[in-house]
């Protein structure tokens, strides 16, 4: 007989033992695993499902799905961001030893499955969506990173705000030639769902639900703003009752969990407190939808990324190191867990010798052509716009390191964008209702 965790033991064995041609002995730590058990596969699948044409990424690699195709008229996916893979296995085994009690877990148990899956590389929202609404890979989108070098526009800019890092009277000139809908180089997922008849409809906390990101990868989708997780659940609930004839992708978006990890630490009381309180709303969700069940709608239930905790630590903070910074073309941009450095060509060999006698050990440098080259990014073909916001090094932080070059005081205790299993690993959750 099947159960839920079928599949989690085995591709976890499979994600920790995957390895990339290039760096067979490198103790980077995980890699994504786009053959099937990686977030960029999630879009191939969902159009698996609704039975129209797939972007070229792949899908999941899930045996069995717990529903036939031809009968999928809804698929939900709730994101839930910077939730590591652990905190919802550890969710789900609580749950499950009462399902001799409760129906709802034993229909979880019984029809749900459970898998592990990576995220991509840097491991962060901005990347993440790009790629769970274009179905490519960061080497086609090219949202790689928090922020990045713009060389079209010779400025560094905030990829969810879509504001400048460090605006100047030119740069606000040249930003008003940026154009958000021609912005990516690949289709949405939103305009190919529409175009085969499925509406989208995208879930998110009306602070943010007309954020630069948001308008960028959502044409065609219809934004529905909550106020909290209760209003986000009955709208939800409304949707699936008073639209029940019509295809549709619905899209929930939660950012608690990674908000609070990065003010208070992922393993912090408050964080625990957070994920406590939406996942009972959650279970609450799950009871109502499973016990009338009419089998047309699946639930995926994911995350972008997970985070490490890190401390607060001057030594990383190059923001006021001028020695450091003298060896920059510009500041550097991506991830402060995977920067990307624009090093001036006649200082390589000087910055490589800094940066290992600053932080002995704790930095790996590598030529942003041979990461590309690597296939981290997806595709190993990249076009020049997109790989000129890699810079010409890109800095692989060993353990908890990072850099901290923003000119404001340093003040998270959570990151993620690296490679550690915490930031790597998410959940995936498939349930039919």
């Amino acid at each position: 007989m099947r159960t839920l965790f079928d599949l989690s033991e085995n591709n976890l064995a499979r994600i920790k033992a995957h390895r990339f041609p290039t760096f067979q002995s490198a103790s980077i730590g995980i890699f994504p695993f786009f053959h099937g058990l990686n977030l960029a596969n999630i879009p191939s699948s969902i159009c698996q499902w609704f039975q129209i044409p797939t972007p070229q990424t792949g899908c999941l690699d899930i045996p069995d799905l717990p529903i036939y195709s031809d009968k999928i008229k809804n698929v939900i996916l709730l994101l839930i961001d910077g939730l590591p893979f652990e905190r919802m296995q550890s969710w789900l085994e609580r749950g499950l030893r009462r399902s001799f009690f409760n129906s709802s877990w034993k229909f979880i148990q019984e029809k749900g499955m459970f898998t592990p899956l990576t995220s991509v590389v840097p491991s962060t929202t901005a990347n993440a969506l790009a790629s769970l609404w274009t179905g490519k890979f960061p080497s086609e989108h090219g949202v790689i990173g928090y922020e990045l070098f713009l060389k079209e526009y010779d400025l560094i800019l905030n990829m969810i705000l879509q504001t400048q890092v460090y605006p100047t009277l030119a740069t606000e000139t040249k930003m008003t030639h940026f154009d958000l809908s021609t912005f990516l180089p690949v289709p949405t997922l939103g305009s190919h769902l529409q175009n085969h008849g499925i509406q989208s409809f995208a879930f998110q906390h009306e602070t943010i639900c007309d954020s630069g990101l948001s308008r960028m990868l959502f044409p065609d989708v219809q934004k529905v703003p909550f106020i909290s997780p209760q209003d986000m659940w009955q709208k939800v609930n409304d949707l699936l009752d008073n639209q029940s004839s019509s295809r549709k992708y619905i899209y929930l978006y939660w950012g608690d969990i990674d908000t609070l990890s990065h003010h208070q630490g992922p393993n912090s009381r408050q964080t625990r407190h957070a994920w406590n309180w939406f996942s009972h709303l959650l279970e609450r969700f799950l009871s109502d939808r499973t016990s009338h069940a009419k089998g047309d709608t699946l639930l995926l239930v994911t995350s972008d990324h997970g985070q490490i905790p890190t401390e607060i630590r001057p030594t990383y903070e190059v923001r006021n190191d001028q020695e450091f910074m003298s060896f920059l073309e510009i500041p550097p941009s991506g991830e402060s867990r995977l920067p990307y450095l624009f090093v001036k060509p006649d200082k390589t060999q000087a910055f490589r010798e800094y940066v290992q006698q600053r932080w002995p050990d704790k930095f790996t440098l590598i030529p942003s052509t041979e990461m590309l080259a690597s296939g981290l990014f997806g595709k190993k073909e990249m076009s020049q716009t997109i790989q000129n916001r890699l810079g010409n090094f890109i800095a692989i932080p060993k353990g908890d390191a990072f850099w901290w070059w923003a000119n404001k005081e340093n003040h998270l205790l959570g990151r993620h964008g690296g490679f550690s299993p915490q930031e790597m690993i998410t959940p995936l959750l498939i349930l039919p209702l």
